[in-house]
């Protein structure tokens, strides 16, 4: 098997049973999509414009996941943002912070999972080999997050 078809598969496994435990705990409506768009937030790009590279969309495809997150009172605008108007920082509610808090409670525990079945050696082994590799890859640093599920 190919290691990049592996490598999807396991992004696949642990994602649906992220979301289906999301939904369990009323959070039904976010995707993997939106999971980024709330963490972008919480690391200080708090526009769309600053978000829309980090996630590798263009600036009306961020807008558009943005609403979404609005309408279902994961974001908001933070109305005591600043100055400029043509600048619209966006805060997470607590909603928000619910949802990031179960999010990562729950990938905690399937990474706790899969260290209990490979052994938590190889568990670490692997995260650093697969966080050298990506960094590598991508000049240094981790590149945006390509939506394409």
């Amino acid at each position: 098997m190919p290691l990049v078809r592996l490598l999807s598969m396991a992004v696949t496994v642990a994602l649906e049973e992220l979301h289906t435990e999301l939904h369990e705990r009323g959070h039904g409506t976010l995707r993997p999509a939106h999971g980024y768009a709330l963490n972008a937030v919480l690391n200080g790009r708090d526009t769309v414009s600053e978000m829309a590279p980090l996630l590798g969309m263009t600036k009306q495809g961020a807008a558009k996941l943005v609403q979404a997150l609005i309408d279902e009172d994961y974001l908001a605008i933070d109305e005591a943002g600043g100055a400029d108007a043509r600048r619209k920082p966006l805060v997470l509610t607590a909603r928000g912070h619910e949802a990031v808090q179960v999010s990562v409670d729950i990938q905690d525990r399937i990474e706790r999972e899969w260290a209990e079945l490979v052994g938590p050696r190889r568990m670490a082994s692997t995260r650093a080999a697969l966080e050298r590799a990506v960094t590598h890859a991508a000049g240094g640093g981790y590149p945006p997050v390509r939506l394409g599920w």
